[in-house]
């Protein structure tokens, strides 16, 4: 079973900042010590199902899908490849001991590839790169993160290729030729159309790339979880639920962290978002 980004801890802790709750708050609403918030959050406990089921009412989350994720009894299944005519490659890459996916999409009619965010070590992706004999003419970043864009100076001067990253989003330092990306704007990529779309909240400009039946969406969305909510929680949030789980339910989600997922699977089992997306 592919091991999720967040763990119960994690989740509360968001569900949490969503309320503007501290942990007082919590156990107050839920009549649970702090003491005992504070463990379950610091991964040292796993509660009975009754006071999982507790917490998640007083969070709003959905009750059985936080039961699963606490049991380590779901996670998504393994998707398959979009039958559009690309290639995804996937890179897990390390800053320090913390891994961040990054991602070569390749045109597999023409060989045109793009760097999906750089992690922060580019020599991976170089020599990815060389591996495939291919060679990178577009950077397409999710955000500015260190995690996601530390790598732009390195390859850009191994690659001379531009960079788009969302104008709403600090601007990361490296690219020599930084262009702006707006939502629903098409990036052509050999035979292929990447279209943007926004969806801000973990940072102000944060955005999701979809490719034929795929999307990268960087830090919004993990499976059974949801980004940081760095920038704005209702602003995350909206994102998810008007953008990204509103596309058909077999659409692929290829997050920064953690393992692929689909539409229809966060829509069945993430906490955050059963029964809360638009019909």
């Amino acid at each position: 079973m592919a091991q999720l980004e967040d763990e119960l801890g994690d989740i509360l802790e968001k569900a949490r900042d969503g309320k503007s709750w501290s942990q007082q708050d919590l156990a107050q609403a839920t009549g649970i010590s702090t003491q005992e918030i504070r463990r379950i959050e610091s991964y040292e406990l796993i509660p009975d199902e009754a006071v999982l089921l507790k917490i998640a009412a007083a969070l709003d989350l959905h009750g059985p899908s936080l039961v699963a994720i606490a049991r380590n009894s779901w996670a998504p299944k393994e998707t398959t490849p979009d039958p559009a005519a690309f290639d995804l490659v996937c890179l897990n890459v390390f800053m320090g001991s913390y891994p961040v996916k990054c991602y070569l999409l390749i045109c597999r009619e023409t060989r045109d590839t793009a760097i999906v965010d750089t992690g922060a070590n580019p020599q991976a992706i170089i020599q990815k790169a060389r591996e495939l004999n291919v060679q990178p003419g577009k950077i397409l970043l999710t955000h500015s993160h260190p995690d996601h864009a530390g790598g732009l100076g390195v390859l850009d001067r191994e690659f001379n290729c531009p960079a788009w990253i969302d104008k709403k989003d600090p601007r990361p330092s490296g690219s020599r030729d930084l262009r702006f990306v707006e939502d629903g704007e098409e990036i052509a990529l050999g035979n292929l159309i990447i279209k943007a779309m926004a969806t801000p909240g973990h940072t102000p400009g944060g955005v999701s790339y979809l490719i034929g039946e795929s999307v990268i969406s960087g830090d919004a969305l993990f499976a059974g979880s949801m980004g940081r909510a760095n920038a704005s929680w209702p602003g995350l949030f909206q994102s998810i639920t008007t953008r990204l789980l509103t596309l058909p339910d077999h659409y692929r989600l290829h997050p920064g962290h953690g393992p692929a997922t689909t539409v229809g699977e966060e829509k069945q089992h993430n906490p955050f978002f059963v029964g809360k997306v638009p019909q």
